[in-house]
């Protein structure tokens, strides 16, 4: 069997374990302690923090929070409302070791210790894989895929990339190819072409201005998004501390931005976090995927292993991406309150799957 250790805040303890050297833990951006710190500093949650050991080994760590939404309060991921990926934390060395039947039976103790604290666990935006290990709450629970996540994962130079497109759809290649014309022509037609680099270690990175810059290109296309000022405050917080390095990449002429993007890197991954396409008289030229052209040598050029595109399934990801991750969502009731709204939510996403 294994043991488990519920912290109700991030105290001394748990963020040693976060850190923890002697096992190495497989996880997104998104359950970085920083990052958890910060989400939860100004969003009222009550934290579950669940450590679970295998012979006094960290097995995993479960990031998990109760929220109230209106009357009824909700076990999740913590940070589900800002966070890309809401899955646990693996351990490297011992993620092949979890035995199914031990991993449920200790998931029901976890919940026994804490169900009066809520009417629902809804455990969203969950990766099949995380980092190329078997998430377990895919694995094991009866989930609803919902999206898809699309990655590129490098292995050799630029020219092995565009091949290994080339063999996975043809289409995709021309894509590539077309987008790099594009780029040819850009440049013939100013000379003053640049892609200027800022990070967080050197420059003084102004996230206002991209999260502004951002929601008015959303609000022209009528959606919605999650850049409210907790949202935007936890960054410029994480930014200043400096433990994680993040960038703002963008395509310029005569020093005038036509596209950038913001993002991370992360476990080898860089993060394409948060990519703008500025109102320019050079749309034609599709300067967002010229951009992310120069991205993905920048990622081979510096070692990066993986490019992540993050939420969402444009098309212009598809082209560009050699592995796909399927995202999913679990949901249970454990309350009447939280009976009522389980079958709300699911007849809501069976409507929602007949409109994809």
């Amino acid at each position: 069997m294994y043991t488990y250790k519920i912290f109700d805040s991030v105290t001394k303890e748990c963020e040693e374990i976060f850190n923890t050297k002697e096992v190495k833990l497989d996880s997104t951006f998104f359950q970085h302690i920083e990052y958890i710190k910060e989400i939860t500093k100004y969003n009222k949650s009550n934290l579950k923090i669940v450590v679970i050991y295998h012979d006094n080994l960290i097995l995993t760590i479960l990031p998990l929070e109760i929220k109230k939404y209106f009357f009824i309060k909700v076990l999740q991921w913590i940070g589900t409302k800002y966070s890309d990926y809401c899955n646990p934390i693996l351990s490297k060395s011992l993620q092949s070791k979890i035995n199914k039947k031990y991993f449920l039976v200790t998931w029901d103790l976890i919940l026994n210790d804490i169900k009066n604290d809520f009417d629902l666990v809804f455990l969203n935006n969950q990766l099949a894989l995380i980092n190329d290990q078997p998430n377990p709450f895919v694995d094991y629970f009866k989930t609803f895929k919902f999206s898809t996540v699309y990655n590129i994962s490098f292995d050799g130079d630029f020219n092995d990339y565009r091949e290994k497109i080339k063999i996975k759809n043809k289409n995709h290649a021309y894509e590539i190819h077309r987008t790099m014309i594009k780029y040819e022509k850009l440049k013939e037609t100013s000379k003053n072409l640049k892609i200027v680099i800022q990070d967080s270690d050197h420059d003084l990175i102004d996230f206002n201005k991209i999260a502004e810059e951002k929601k008015g290109q959303l609000k022209k296309k009528k959606i919605n998004n999650k850049l409210d000022y907790n949202f935007v405050r936890s960054f410029k917080n994480l930014i200043q501390l400096k433990k994680i390095k993040f960038y703002v990449i963008s395509l310029n002429i005569e020093n005038k931005p036509l596209s950038r993007c913001f993002g991370f890197v992360f476990n080898d991954t860089f993060y394409y976090y948060i990519p703008i396409v500025l109102p320019t008289s050079f749309g034609n030229y599709k300067p967002g995927k010229i951009l992310i052209i120069q991205l993905i040598k920048w990622c081979i050029k510096n070692n990066i292993k993986r490019f992540d595109f993050g939420l969402g399934g444009e098309k212009y990801k598809k082209y560009f991406s050699n592995k796909e991750i399927s995202l999913h969502r679990y949901f249970e009731a454990f309350s009447l309150k939280g009976s009522i709204i389980y079958f709300l939510m699911l007849l809501i996403f069976k409507i929602k799957k007949l409109w994809l």
